[in-house]
């Protein structure tokens, strides 16, 4: 079944790739507006999902109309996002410096990295689900001056494999959460090179819940048993899209606390990483891409 269903998805980022080298760059809009609309009427699982998160981000006081205008900017965004991916993957441009729109990384977010990596142990980056993160993503790995290593989801969905595919063809490492995965990671930190994961995406197993935005939430948290191992510098960012623009924003890098219990280490070091991530989607709730349930 899950064979079935990864020839499925492959075809379909095939024709959208091939499609796309015939489309007009100024269409994104008008597609991402017939998304958006579509979306909300037919109301699929992912609807709901999306529905039920920006609930939760936006509070209980925000009224039903604020609620519908922040997903319909969410799904609308959603659309350009992938419709600029596949525009400018379908046309053969795989280096950031030729897309359109432009990715940017600005020079605030270039001298944080360099700041980390001047420390000599390396730096491991916490990047949110935000805005157009494939477009970002690629960008960051094209740009960064030791090697990248990302840490994706651990037995990935056939979509999931689908876009890790498209993100190797531009240069980024993409590695699905295992042993052999972990052990390269903390190699990498190890001799100064960059890992980066994503700390906002639920998983349904394994790590207890923990706090976010004030409720237990199904999000991981082994990822920060890495840095204190190797004592790197923890970067938390978000990609954003400002005035026709992608920029990747980062925040200063800082240091982990180690209180000499492991599982408080965990846990202080977690909070304070989930405190920098909340203020990333209070800021740009309609760029959270987030369509799996986050809270229980």
């Amino acid at each position: 079944m899950q064979k079935r269903q990864l020839i499925t998805t492959a075809t379909f980022v095939r024709l959208a790739l091939r499609l796309m080298r015939y489309q007009p760059f100024v269409g994104r809009r008008i597609v991402a507006a017939l998304w958006a609309r579509i979306v909300t009427w037919v109301k699929p699982p992912m609807y709901y999902a999306a529905r039920a998160n920006l609930r939760h981000v936006l509070g209980e006081t925000a009224s039903t109309a604020t609620l519908n205008r922040t997903l319909y900017r969410l799904f609308y965004n959603t659309g350009r996002r992938y419709y600029e991916t596949f525009y400018n993957l379908g046309r053969g441009r795989t280096r950031a410096t030729d897309f359109r729109p432009p990715v940017i990384i600005p020079p605030e977010t270039r001298a944080h990295i360099e700041q980390a990596l001047r420390a000599g142990r390396g730096v491991f980056i916490l990047a949110c689900h935000m805005s157009n993160f494939d477009l970002c993503g690629i960008a960051l790995a094209q740009s960064m001056p030791v090697s990248l290593q990302a840490l994706s989801l651990a037995d990935p969905t056939p979509d999931v494999v689908a876009f890790n595919q498209l993100r190797e063809r531009c240069g980024a490492r993409m590695t699905p959460i295992s042993p052999e995965a972990l052990r390269e990671a903390l190699e990498r930190l190890q001799n100064g090179g960059i890992v980066v994961t994503g700390p906002d995406y639920p998983v349904r197993n394994g790590d207890e819940p923990v706090e976010f935005f004030g409720a237990p939430a199904r999000l991981p948290s082994g990822y920060v048993r890495i840095p204190l191992r190797t004592n790197s510098p923890v970067i938390v960012l978000a990609p954003r899209y400002e005035n026709g623009v992608y920029k990747v924003i980062a925040n200063p890098p800082f240091e982990l606390v180690h209180t000499g219990d492991r599982q408080q280490d965990v846990t202080v070091n977690l909070r304070r990483i989930l405190e920098q991530v909340e203020d990333f989607i209070r800021q740009r709730p309609d760029e959270w891409m987030m369509f799996t349930p986050v809270w229980e």
